[in-house]
Parts: C-alpha cells; sequence; structure tokens
C-alpha cells in the first residue's frame, strides 16, 4: 500500500530519499596523500639549517632506507649534523640580519670627517717614501702638511729624522708596525696654547679629522688611535671596514646565542655581546671618552687568547683578532652595568637598577645594559627615542604601527600626541616604551662639524639648564634644543613637571616608565632604561610569541596569523619557554611536527 501511494504521488527515487527525516551522512573524505618522501624531507631539513642541498652520499642513503624506521634515524642523525655544522651558525647569522635588521652605523660618523670611531686616525706612509708602510698622525705638527715625516722632513719642510717607534698594535696582536713621531710615544698628556692640560686619550674632534692633541702619543698599543683612512664613504659593505662591526653585532649576537645554546631572551636582557677586535675597540673608546679610563691599564681586551671566552665557530684559531668573541660590556665600557656581583653573563628578569632624576641630582651609574637594546650600531640606526621603541617593538614584541581608520573620532591634539589628535593611535604605545631609550644621542663635542654618540647625563656630560637653552655646547642647538621640543613636562613622554625640571634640568631624560603605566598589559618594575623595556616584553609572553612566530616563519615556511591561530601560536611559545628559549631543543621541537612532512 506504501509503494502504491509513493508511485501515486511521483515520490520515487532520490525524490522518496528526500522525504526522509534525517539527512544522509556526510561522504568520507579521503586524506591527502600529501607526506613528502624521505629524500624530500631530508633536503628541507638542511637546506632550512644550512643553506645548502644534502650530499649525494646523504641522498643515497636515504635511497636505500628500506624501513619507515631506518628514515627516521637517518633523519634524526641529518638533524643532529646540520645543528652541530659551522653552516648552522652561518644560517643563524643570515637569520639575524633578516629579523634585527638595523642599519649602517653613520649616525654621528659619516662623512668626511668620521668620528664613530671617536680615536686618533693613523696614515700609512706610501711605498716610496723613506719609511714604506710605517703610520703617522695628522696632527703631528700641529697645522703641518701631513705625511711630511714620511719624507723625513718637518713642519717647516726642513730635512729632519722623525722619531721611529717599534709598536704591537691592538688591531694586530703579535705583530710589530712602526709609528713615526709623537704618535708612537708615550706621551700621555701635552699642554695647550694657554698652559692647560689636554688628556691625549680623548681625541679632540676637527674639521677633517679626529686629532690627537698636537704632541700626544697614542697610548699603550695604540688604543686610542686607529689605523684608519679614506673614511668618507659611508660604506659598511665589508668587515674590513670598522663601521660594519657594529651594524653586524645583533645578528652576531643572534648566532652566538644559537650555537653555544643560550636564552634567545638575552637578546633584550642580557649583559654581554659578541665582538672582534674593531667591535671591542669602539666600547673603549666610547668609555674613554664619557670619561673613563679604567681601561688604559688593560692590555687584554685585544688580546683574543687571554681568555677562554666563547667565540664563533668560524674564527677557532685562538689568537684571530676578528673573532667574535664574548665579553661583558661593562668589563670594555664602564657606563654600560652588568649589574651582577661576579660580572657573569646574565639574562634575568631580577637585573634592575632604578634611577628617578626627579628626586636627586647625582648623576646615575651608567645605563644597564640590555642586549640589543643598548647596541651602539642598533641606538646609532635608530636615532630617536620614539623610532627606537616602534623598531624595537617590532623586532621582538611583533607590533605593528598602521594609520587609525578615517571613521575613528579622535580628542583633539593640544600639546601631548600620546593624549590627542590622530596621533595618539600609536602614540598610547610608543610614548611609554620610548621613555626607556633617551639616553643616547649626538652632540658637538670639541667639533660641530660632526656629532658623536654619547650618554647624556652620564660620566662627564652633565645636563644643565644651558643645554636645554639652545645655546650650548659650542655652536649649534642640537640636542638641548630638540629635548626642550621634545621633552615637555606633563606629557606621557616625560611625566615630571615644571618644578621638577626646574630642580633639575636633567629631569627631561627621565628613563623609568612609572609604575603606573602599562605596556603590553604590563606595568613596570622601575628598571632604568632599555633594560626595563626588556624585562616589560618579556614578561608580557610577547617576546615568546614573537619568537615563535618568527622561527615557526623561517623554519616552517608560513606566516602564523595572530587573528586567527592565536592558540596555536600560544601552544608554540609556551615549547619555546619549556625548553629555556634555546633555539636548538625549539628547533628540534619544529622538526618533528606534521606540518613540516607535508607538501606537494
Amino acid at each position: 500500500m506504501l509503494t502504491v501511494l509513493f508511485v501515486a504521488s511521483g515520490l520515487i527515487g532520490a525524490d522518496a530519499h528526500a522525504q526522509q527525516c534525517t539527512p544522509e551522512p556526510p561522504p568520507v573524505v579521503e586524506p591527502l596523500h600529501d607526506e613528502l618522501s624521505g629524500t624530500r624531507l631530508l633536503r628541507r631539513i638542511v637546506l632550512g639549517l644550512t643553506g645548502t642541498t644534502p650530499t649525494v652520499e646523504q641522498y643515497e642513503a636515504m635511497a636505500a632506507a628500506a624501513t619507515p624506521e631506518a628514515r627516521e634515524a637517518l633523519l634524526r642523525s641529518a638533524l643532529d649534523d646540520v645543528l652541530a655544522s659551522p653552516k648552522f651558525y652561518e644560517r643563524m647569522l643570515r637569520f639575524g640580519h633578516e629579523w634585527l635588521a638595523v642599519g649602517a652605523y653613520t649616525t654621528g660618523a659619516s662623512g668626511d670627517a668620521y668620528q664613530g670611531d671617536m680615536s686618533g686616525h693613523l696614515f700609512k706612509c706610501p711605498a716610496n717614501s723613506q719609511h714604506p708602510g710605517a703610520y703617522y698622525h695628522v696632527n703631528e705638527f700641529g697645522s703641518g702638511d701631513p705625511g711630511k715625516q714620511c719624507t723625513d722632513q718637518d713642519a717647516a719642510g726642513n730635512p729632519a729624522v722623525p722619531e721611529v717607534h717599534p709598536v704591537e698594535p691592538w688591531w694586530a696582536p703579535g705583530t710589530t708596525v712602526e709609528v713615526l713621531g709623537k704618535a708612537g710615544s708615550a706621551v700621555t698628556q701635552v699642554l695647550d696654547v694657554n698652559g692647560k692640560a689636554l688628556d691625549c686619550g680623548v681625541a679632540n674632534g676637527g674639521y677633517y679629522d679626529p686629532m690627537l692633541p698636537t704632541g700626544c702619543g697614542c697610548g699603550p698599543n695604540l688604543v686610542w688611535c686607529s689605523p684608519l683612512a679614506g673614511l668618507g664613504s659611508a660604506s659598511n659593505h665589508d668587515l674590513g671596514v670598522q663601521r660594519r662591526h657594529p651594524y653586524e653585532e645583533p645578528a652576531r649576537l643572534l648566532a652566538h646565542l644559537a650555537w653555544h645554546d643560550r636564552p634567545l631572551s638575552d637578546l633584550v636582557l642580557g649583559n654581554y655581546s659578541v665582538g672582534t677586535n674593531w667591535l671591542r675597540a669602539l666600547y673603549v673608546r666610547f668609555g674613554r671618552q664619557m670619561g673613563s679610563n679604567a681601561l688604559d691599564a688593560n692590555t687584554t681586551w685585544w688580546r683574543p687568547d687571554a681568555d677562554t671566552a666563547p667565540r664563533d665557530p668560524l674564527h677557532p684559531a685562538p689568537n684571530d683578532p676578528q673573532a667574535w668573541r664574548e665579553f661583558v660590556v661593562e668589563d670594555l665600557e664602564p657606563f654600560h652595568l652588568a649589574l651582577t656581583s661576579d660580572g657573569a653573563r646574565s639574562g634575568s628578569l631580577e637585573r634592575t637598577y632604578r634611577f628617578d632624576p626627579r628626586t636627586t641630582t647625582e648623576a646615575p651609574k651608567g645605563l644597564p645594559t640590555a642586549g640589543v637594546l643598548t647596541m651602539i650600531g642598533a641606538l646609532s640606526s635608530f636615532p630617536r627615542e620614539r623610532v627606537r621603541a616602534a623598531r624595537f617593538l617590532e623586532m621582538f614584541a611583533c607590533q605593528t604601527f598602521s594609520p587609525p581608520p578615517s571613521d575613528v573620532h579622535f580628542p583633539p591634539y593640544e600639546v601631548d600626541p600620546a593624549t590627542g589628535g590622530t596621533c595618539l593611535h600609536c602614540h598610547k604605545t610608543l610614548d611609554p616604551a620610548a621613555i626607556s631609550f633617551k639616553r643616547w644621542d649626538f652632540t658637538p663635542f670639541p667639533s660641530y662639524y660632526v656629532p658623536w654618540p654619547f650618554l647624556p647625563g652620564v660620566g662627564k656630560n652633565r645636563i644643565t639648564k644651558e643645554w636645554l637653552s639652545g645655546q650650548y655646547p659650542h655652536i649649534g642647538t642640537s640636542p638641548g634644543y630638540r629635548w626642550r621640543n621634545a621633552f615637555l613636562p606633563n606629557t606621557l613622554l616625560t611625566p615630571i613637571t615644571p618644578e621638577q625640571l626646574k630642580a633639575n634640568p636633567e629631569a627631561v631624560l627621565l628613563d623609568t616608565m612609572p609604575e603606573s603605566y602599562t605596556l603590553l598589559g604590563e606595568h613596570g618594575d622601575g628598571t632604568m632604561g632599555p633594560l626595563g623595556f626588556g624585562k616589560l616584553v618579556v614578561r608580557s609572553g610577547e617576546f615568546d610569541r614573537c619568537a615563535a612566530r618568527r622561527l615557526y616563519a623561517m623554519f616552517i615556511g608560513r606566516e602564523l596569523n595572530p587573528a586567527t591561530e592565536k592558540g596555536f601560536i600560544d601552544k608554540l611559545a609556551r615549547e619555546f619557554v619549556a625548553r629555556d628559549r634555546k633555539l636548538r631543543p625549539f628547533l628540534r621541537y619544529l622538526f618533528e611536527q606534521p606540518e613540516l612532512r607535508r607538501g606537494l
């Protein structure tokens, strides 16, 4: 009877089935057969971690593996081999340049009067002179014609045999060079025309070149001078140019952390760095120009075989001055504070130095070292505090700064870009971070032609009301005039009162984020300077999430979307922290993930 009704109604076949009360089960989806073969997976591992392809022997061994277990064993062995290869270090170095991108060390260090090395410049005598290959200082005779010593002449051009000093130079330990005139002598102090004592350890910048005071020696092992000529170019094209070394430092530190199994959080918390003799000399000279002579008696910082500090695998020879050797920054530059009792490296969140110029007129001891955040090249590459904050938030917290939507209403702009106008869209985040980066600037030192970097308010560079008037120092208005206009009292960037500024002009340099502020959802703990910023980035978890994203994109090959894949990013961050933020263990984890093994 039922069949007859269906037929009568015309409901047969598929139409009759459509009258059922429950839907059909979904069709069975066959899984994609997209797992990489053993040889392709081997290639992906080796290429990703070294930048080169596997050897023929590795391919042949993988092709000959008869079982899945044998193939897995070969993959694990290949992974261990590449992580122990110097090519892995080189790959991390290239990755470091992509992640920690800084510019050339040229701000305050460019042009014909290159002064970024903060040293007197030594030049070489030509091969056809009486002293071929010997070094001389351009200022030997005051305003004399440079290079007359090379042809046995005095300042007036009369025949005169110069002093000749054999010296072991800091840039080439184990060798001896000849230095003409007083530059190679032991003279450490001279008198100017007015009878005032001049310190030979402080280079006096001139229009043409940084100069030693006339008649000075270059210090023990010539550490107050550099053998640099022809620095009119702002290039940093190779490691034969000293300017390249501060540019290289952030990426080299990342590669060093990866190679020596250090936590990547030391990029923003560590009190140590790595450097060649060329880079170490910059830190030593910076401290000397800032007013410390603590390194004058140190004859070991430039001797690569004087310690067993960890170094890069590309320069294994114990006496190679171009090796990237680890050093505690305060050991070379006393105003970059280590803040540990024994001078050991430390990336601890417990490192703290508090200083508040609103409550004291004393100078701070210095600036706490904070990895990349306090490097000479990184700070000079981004020459203003807000730009530094933006770049470092992008690097280490994966923050982005875009214009606001056109339909958003903002309160009117009055004085503070962080509280009014469209600018507050970014500045409400930037300015609390930028507070940490005030203590690095450039000033017309003895010369107005090219400014030198310095830590304002630290060492001999105390800031007075004259600085903020725009009439000091010497000729020009920078940087005091800029501070007067940028660091306005009662703003988010400069949370001081006019009364506090009047009591202490250095209060404008307040570089501790007040505890009432928040950044990345965290309150500050009162730590001064970039270290306070670094601690917030790590404590908030943003450093871990950002590092996990960058490493995943680099080695798995896919950018993660923080809007749709937040849970997965958080999981990766937890795995990263669980492995002490060390790169090799985390890479082993990533290379075990199914996504690595898939492809078409």
